[in-house]
């Protein structure tokens, strides 16, 4: 029985290394073009092979480091997708070797060519993740976890891709292709989308009432105290939010929005139809973990997900005063539609 399995483990080993010797690779980091040069976690590398039409995919670690494996021989097209913020990469007629590690660097420019203090690669230091303490979930003395804190901004991931309808992907793609700036550049509130993204914020707990202050967004209040929301509700930027707790997580439930922001750096719009859900959970002392469903009929063939992870702030950092309009001198020279 043991020399059966010798054998099948020296086959099979034969088969590893004869793969590998017939197959080339791809690899390299991933990385801003600012002079820091931070990595760019999380991006989206697809290698195309140009006479088969086979793709390749892989993601860049937490430092940008990448590889892209099993490749047959022959010419490539590589692309990049990143973090909002970059200008996606390109590279053909990449060419693998048989048994070849082919190191393939890609640097980042973003779309505010590199500005010093205000670049990509400044947002990617804003997002990154950050060190947590460790330590069991607080509870307050209903026995609850207590979300309260300072949460250092995350970066959302889809779990689901949103499926728009036609007139919401033809206006997101006129967005992007005219350059139209987000409400931000006009001193309006991002939305719902986008608290917690940047960060920091901090959120207040009380058992009838919670609290959740962004530098950039409007305050929101999620009630607790079991009312329903208004019949008639007035929309607004942050909506009308009720929640209640589910074991150890708290579902928010929001109506009531206005249509004049986005879903995400990819411009998509909304209607005030859009419903959100929020699903928040603090696992540990350290992370507050959020997933938010969207639902919006008027502008989304389904609903979608995203996720993000938010860690606790250390104990000196608090939210400070945002005034959008103070020394604004950019407002002028931006395209609004």
């Amino acid at each position: 029985m043991k020399s059966g399995r010798a054998v099948l483990f020296g086959l099979m080993l034969f088969v590893s290394t004869t793969f590998a010797q017939n197959t080339g690779s791809i690899s390299g980091t991933v990385r801003a073009a600012a002079s820091d040069n931070p990595g760019i976690p999380n991006a989206q590398i697809r290698a195309k092979n140009s006479a088969t039409g086979g793709v390749f995919t892989a993601q860049s670690a937490i430092d940008g480091s990448y590889t892209l494996s099993g490749l047959a021989a022959g010419a490539y097209e590589v692309s990049v997708e990143s973090p909002p913020l970059f200008v996606p990469f390109q590279r053909t007629n990449v060419q693998v070797g048989a048994g070849q590690t082919v190191r393939l660097d890609v640097r980042m420019d973003d779309v505010l060519l590199n500005t010093l203090g205000d670049s990509g690669a400044d947002f990617l230091k804003l997002i990154a993740p950050q060190p947590a303490p460790k330590g069991p979930t607080p509870r307050t003395p209903q026995g609850k976890p207590d979300l309260s804190g300072v949460w250092l901004g995350s970066m959302q991931v889809n779990a689901t891709n949103p499926e728009p309808l036609p007139w919401a992907e033809a206006l997101a793609g006129q967005r992007l292709k005219n350059g139209v700036q987000p409400p931000s550049a006009y001193c309006l509130p991002m939305g719902l989308a986008f608290v917690g993204f940047f960060g920091p914020t901090k959120i207040v707990q009380t058992p009838d009432l919670i609290m959740i202050l962004d530098e950039d967004e409007p305050v929101r209040q999620v009630y607790l105290d079991g009312r329903a929301h208004p019949k008639d509700p007035n929309p607004t930027f942050m909506g009308h939010s009720i929640g209640h707790w589910e074991g150890d997580t708290l579902v928010v439930d929001t109506i009531g929005l206005n249509d004049q922001t986005w879903l995400g750096f990819d411009s998509l719009p909304h209607t005030e139809m859009l419903h959100v859900t929020e699903r928040y959970r603090r696992p540990d002392l350290g992370h507050l973990e959020v997933e938010t469903t969207l639902e919006d009929p008027g502008a989304f063939k389904k609903p979608w997900t995203t996720k993000r992870t938010n860690s606790l702030a250390p104990k000196d950092t608090d939210v400070m005063e945002y005034v959008c309009a103070e020394n604004e001198r950019d407002r002028a020279h931006t395209p609004s539609k």
